[in-house]
């Protein structure tokens, strides 16, 4: 057990237990949805929030909870209320909606029912037996519909490891076998797609280590429930891999990833940490990061990801053993450097400085200091155009140099319009007039999910100009970085920081992390119609133009 998961959940919890309707009179008693049941500021009630069922029943049962005993009667009747809710809003096929009404949605169903069954197992014999037979009747029928379903509008590899998990635990929970083949199916497509020689799990189009630590969770919890060795080896690949990410200011990952996530769930490291070396060091950097206040934690979080990070804290706290043995990070070795080709990333360390680029994200850059210090961070341009903005994190193309002791890399990117989509009433009207009559089909259900995902993360209109960019990392740690753009309209914005593209999970900051680098990106000159240049060094003196 280790008390810095727990000192980091206990200042959320009133904030936590204040989204459940605890009134047993109310037609909504049990829902975590504050916004809908208390504010009734929207019109449906999401199921993500009943995941909190777990956050009720550690609360009950574990000796190391932070309340009274005397409060566990009302602990147990809110953990019973969280249920049934959860159960009133499953569809009679057994998917449930996360977004809006109808959508049927794997990650809800996945997620809710693994959670909800850990609920449930953890919960025992403090559920009657009429709130237990219930319960375990619709997480049977969640999980045939995750056996008869799937994941259709990309490979997103937390959600098809959580319905993996969900489809364990239902069976675990009533007794059969009948969902292995279903659970087999899942995971067979996370191995497969995951990156042979470098590691890591897809995430839509390539690596994103904040989701990937979310993922090797519900992987890691159905090897120990299971001892598949096939899968503990495919979770040492991800280890080693996520290990390069695990940056020196406590987030995994960010703007150069292909989901630009930068939270960190570290109850499957700590899960594997005495039996994978990486592993146990990316547990010991996190626990480190945590007990600094640094990275993003679920204090920095909105209520869509409070709970599954808040019930993962939980687990990391229970799985935690010392980890005074644990090795360094890779980065953490002098002059340590690791290039990803497939995953477009690579990872210096040069004296007291820690560079990560994202080739793939138009040559994303950023600079720490080994003591978690943001130096510099640069996501490249954006240009504001009659229709909108464009930004230079489009399709791009790399290559990569190593020479002695200097790392240089060459990028080239396309500009891209950036994903600007808003609901205004009168497409939120029609949206919903869809999703609650003809959009009921799950046909069009799942037509619609694919037309969203296409148009607000997969697919980026191509635009006028054309990003080169030539970054130099030297011996002693200074940075070079050289830029031309080309083609553009007018003269194109430096963006410290941006994600182009439709993610509720990204663009969460702590409170040193929200203020950005030291040191602010330089402007670009005018080098003729239509072309601009930059060339400046980042030394240990700072920041200049040579």
């Amino acid at each position: 057990m280790s008390t810095v998961y727990l000192d980091a959940i206990k200042p959320l919890l009133g904030r936590t237990l204040s989204m459940l309707d605890w009134e047993p009179t109310s037609p909504s008693h049990g829902s975590f949805d504050r916004t809908w049941w208390c504010w009734k500021f929207t019109d449906f009630s999401a199921s993500r929030f009943q995941e909190g069922a777990y956050l009720l029943a550690w609360l009950l049962t574990s000796p190391h909870a932070p309340i009274p005993v005397h409060g566990r009667e009302r602990l147990r009747d809110g953990a019973a209320a969280a249920i049934r809710f959860w159960r009133s809003l499953q569809h009679a096929d057994g998917s449930f909606d996360e977004a809006y009404p109808f959508e049927r949605s794997l990650a809800a169903t996945a997620f809710t029912g693994f959670y909800v069954g850990c609920a449930v197992e953890r919960l025992g014999d403090l559920l009657n037996v009429d709130e237990r037979e219930h319960a375990l009747a619709a997480l049977e029928r969640g999980a045939r519909w995750l056996a008869a379903n799937g994941e259709y509008h990309g490979i997103l590899s937390n959600h098809l490891a959580a319905a993996a998990a969900a489809l364990q635990l239902a069976g675990d929970l009533t007794g059969t076998d009948r969902f292995q083949a279903a659970r087999d199916r899942y995971l067979e497509t996370i191995l497969r797609e995951q990156q042979p020689r470098e590691g890591w799990l897809r995430e839509y189009s390539g690596a994103d280590p904040g989701y990937q630590s979310h993922a090797m969770f519900y992987l890691a919890e159905i090897q120990r429930r299971t001892g598949d060795d096939i899968l503990l080896d495919s979770l040492s690949k991800a280890s080693d891999f996520l290990a390069w990410f695990a940056h020196p200011d406590g987030t995994l990952g960010g703007e150069h990833t292909s989901r630009g996530t930068k939270f960190f769930y570290p109850a499957g490291l700590e899960m594997l940490a005495k039996r994978i070396p990486s592993a146990a060091a990316i547990a010991a950097h996190a626990r480190a990061s945590l007990s600094k206040g640094r990275g993003v934690g679920a204090a920095e979080m909105d209520a869509w990801n409070q709970f599954p990070l808040l019930n993962n804290l939980l687990f990391a706290a229970e799985a935690a053993t010392p980890l005074a043995d644990a090795p360094p990070l890779p980065w953490q070795a002098p002059g340590a450097r690791k290039t990803f080709p497939e995953a477009g990333l690579a990872v210096a360390r040069r004296g007291d400085r820690v560079l990560v680029v994202g080739a793939k994200a138009g040559g994303v850059v950023k600079l720490w200091k080994s003591d978690g210090d943001l130096l510099y961070e640069d996501c490249g341009y954006v240009v504001e155009n009659a229709g909108g903005w464009t930004a230079s994190q489009g399709a791009s193309t790399c290559l990569v140099r190593e020479a002695s002791a200097t790392l240089t890399i060459e990028v080239k990117s396309d500009f891209a319009c950036l994903t600007a989509e808003r609901l205004a009433p009168s497409r939120f009207i029609a949206f919903r007039l869809f999703t609650t009559t003809i959009g009921r089909l799950p046909v069009l259900a799942r037509w619609l999910k694919s037309l969203m995902v296409k148009k607000l993360v997969s697919t980026r209109a191509k635009a006028n100009g054309t990003l080169h960019r030539h970054i130099i990392f030297q011996e002693d740690g200074t940075l070079v970085v050289e830029d031309n753009v080309e083609g553009v309209a007018s003269m194109p914005q430096p963006a410290s920081r941006l994600v182009p593209f439709h993610m509720g999970s990204s663009r969460y900051a702590d409170a040193t992390d929200a203020l950005g680098a030291k040191l602010a990106c330089p402007p670009l000159e005018e080098a003729g119609k239509g072309r601009f240049h930059r060339r400046f060094v980042v030394s240990t003196s700072g920041l200049s133009r040579r």
